[in-house]
């Protein structure tokens, strides 16, 4: 449990939201720990606590994924992420990936 600037408790939890899947890709880091992966150009080795963005395509992170899902290690990355004053959101890569496939399937078969 946190405490924000008033003072007040405050708790992470989550909240569903419709997004367009295309534009998170460009703006999404996936991480293992600290180290990730560019979801644009596929950059390996990259640090959400310290790069904002790719070094290589330049796209600004505004999104993480993870598979890690133990409530605790989620906790951890969400606890970084706000003592760091990122801006950032968390996704779950799960959900995310699927809705990747699903439109990927779908264009396809477009002609």
């Amino acid at each position: 449990m946190n405490q924000d600037a008033s003072g007040n408790k405050t708790k992470f939890v989550r909240v569903w939201k419709q997004l367009q899947v295309d534009e998170v890709k460009k703006q999404l880091l996936y991480i293992d720990d600290l180290y990730g992966t560019c979801g644009n150009c596929k950059k390996l080795g990259l640090n959400y606590l310290k790069d904002k963005k790719c070094p290589d395509c330049g796209n600004v992170f505004k999104y993480l994924a993870t598979k890690v899902n133990q409530p605790s290690e989620i906790g951890k990355i969400l606890s970084r992420i706000q003592k760091e004053g990122l801006d950032l959101v968390l996704i779950e890569r799960e959900d995310f990936e699927k809705s990747s496939a699903q439109d990927a399937a779908r264009d396809l078969f477009k002609f």
